[in-house]
């Protein structure tokens, strides 16, 4: 890909080297720099709301409150299901006659029918709620099971000392899951910048117009649509290049935090 990026093409053949011109022609376009703000947009929406509600559940069902085993159950569902077979249903319920509109008619609230998925205000908000519903259930079972790794003598401790349960769960809880919810937030990215084709191209095809298109659907575009291979190669390669240095700050963030624990635990 890198070596298709750096090539012109004509009719689908390589021409040689062209001096980088793909990727000058591709920071040019107005359409990369929406679909790259896009990206942005879905990762600020999804990732620290699915983190929220996966830590407050996941704290909810660790206590084995009453229907515990439900709640597993009902937010797994979604992570057990094909990314299309998401898409297509949601595709339904968020259709402009779809059920969702109905149920708004059926109570008298019509002013909230909207054509979820057809405006270009809603298309990609409609796309990140669709994905905080997918996903909860992935981060919930992640932090699940670094909680039944954690020492109730901790809290016992905790107890003893007076703490009430608000004070464990943010001098406690929250520390000891600093390294998963930091393993979260790196798989989660991965997913939100490499991994949307299928909700895109189901539920909105990137419209209307870019309104809902990201980067990887945006590369799709230019190679297999418009056949522009060497700007959706230099695309390709841009976006391999913003994951890996969003993984390798993570990465050397979080590996510094545990050598500044463990120096701290030694001392």
């Amino acid at each position: 890909m890198f070596l298709f990026s750096l090539e012109g093409w004509s009719y689908l053949r390589p021409q040689g080297f062209n001096n980088f011109k793909n990727y000058l022609d591709l920071l040019g376009t107005a359409h990369f720099y929406s679909t790259m703000l896009n990206n942005v947009i879905i990762i600020l929406g999804v990732v620290p709301v699915v983190a929220v509600i996966a830590l407050a559940f996941g704290q909810a069902i660790f206590s084995r409150i009453p229907g515990y085993k439900l709640y597993m159950f009902l937010f797994f569902i979604p992570v057990i299901l094909p990314d299309v077979v998401v898409a297509r249903v949601l595709t339904e319920v968020l259709n402009k006659v779809g059920p969702l509109n109905a149920f708004f008619s059926a109570i008298g609230l019509d002013f909230l029918a909207r054509d979820w998925l057809g405006a270009p205000g809603l298309a990609l908000f409609s796309i990140i709620v669709s994905l905080i519903w997918k996903n909860i259930g992935f981060a919930l079972i992640l932090f699940l099971a670094r909680l039944t790794t954690i020492d109730v003598g901790i809290y016992e401790a905790a107890e003893i000392d007076g703490a009430n349960s608000t004070q464990k769960y943010f001098f406690i809880t929250l520390p000891l899951l600093s390294s998963t919810i930091a393993i979260y937030i790196v798989l989660q990215v991965i997913g939100l910048m490499s991994f949307l084709f299928n909700y895109i191209h189901v539920m909105t095809a990137g419209g209307p117009g870019y309104s809902s298109t990201v980067l990887e659907y945006f590369i799709y575009l230019n190679i297999f649509r418009l056949q522009e291979i060497g700007k959706g190669s230099a695309a390709g390669v841009i976006l391999i290049v913003l994951t890996t240095i969003f993984i390798y700050y993570y990465v050397f963030r979080t590996s510094r935090t545990e050598r500044k624990a463990g120096r701290q635990a030694n001392g």
